[in-house]
């Protein structure tokens, strides 16, 4: 499988950003490819994923492009005029390796682990209609609560209120396909399980899962797995081979 380090200039952000793309195999032929946007967590950057975990090995069965973007610690977020990482998510970078690579029209998958779990999330299902397929690791669940003691405004935080936007999702119909999961030794395996239950409590449906582990890499690096099926179906494409 190829690797590609890419540098273009963001619009939202203003600047030159990077980001990690893994390419399919030869042996998956010419494309095109749907694509998985697989977003690292705070502290991280954009090769967390191909560095620190074996995603390369892990998507390689599949006729699949996956993009790992650089973040910083923006919570994958609209912050503010110049640090817009929303909008770099969803227009710029998707605009840049439609531009690039041979994608497949129509929707994406989008996932990530911590701070990147919570921001796939968020994403997902506020633009349902760009990701069919979600899925968090160890997710950090932002409520309007939290993000006003981080700064946000009224209307900042209730944009990206992972609760309001369950509901807002509900509403609207025709969420992405949703899963999540946590480590029972992870810290954040409370709002975790807040988060499913105020799912259940609204009628969103979704998958969750606890296994054994904690927050490392150890973890998301197994659990990967789960996620990659579940986007492989949900884009409707199938692993070929062993990886």
């Amino acid at each position: 499988m190829n690797l590609a380090t890419m540098h273009f200039r963001s619009e939202a952000l203003g600047r030159q950003v990077t980001y990690t793309a893994v390419l399919p195999e030869p042996r998956h032929g010419p494309g095109p490819f749907p694509v998985l946007y697989q977003l690292h967590g705070r502290g991280g950057d954009h090769s967390g994923w191909v560095v620190q975990g074996r995603l390369v090995i892990h998507a390689a069965p599949y006729p699949l492009i996956v993009v790992c973007p650089d973040g910083g610690v923006s919570g994958w977020r609209n912050r503010s005029v110049n640090e817009r990482y929303e909008d770099f998510v969803t227009r710029d970078l998707a605009a840049h390796v439609a531009a690039t690579f041979h994608v497949r029209p129509g929707r994406a998958a989008i996932g990530g682990l911590s701070m990147g779990g919570g921001g796939a999330i968020r994403l997902g299902l506020k633009h349902p209609e760009l990701y069919a397929s979600i899925w968090g690791h160890s997710s950090a669940i932002f409520t309007g609560e939290r993000l006003r003691a981080d700064g946000a405004s009224e209307a900042e935080s209730d944009a990206d209120d992972l609760y309001a936007i369950a509901l807002r999702a509900v509403q609207a119909g025709g969420a992405p396909r949703l899963g999540f999961d946590c480590g029972v030794d992870d810290s954040l395996l409370e709002n975790n399980r807040a988060y499913h239950r105020h799912l259940e409590a609204v009628g969103l449906g979704h998958a969750y899962h606890e296994h054994p582990g904690a927050h490392t890499w150890e973890y998301w690096d197994t659990h990967v797995v789960e996620a990659l099926r579940q986007h492989a179906e949900a884009l409707g494409i199938r692993a070929e081979g062993g990886s």
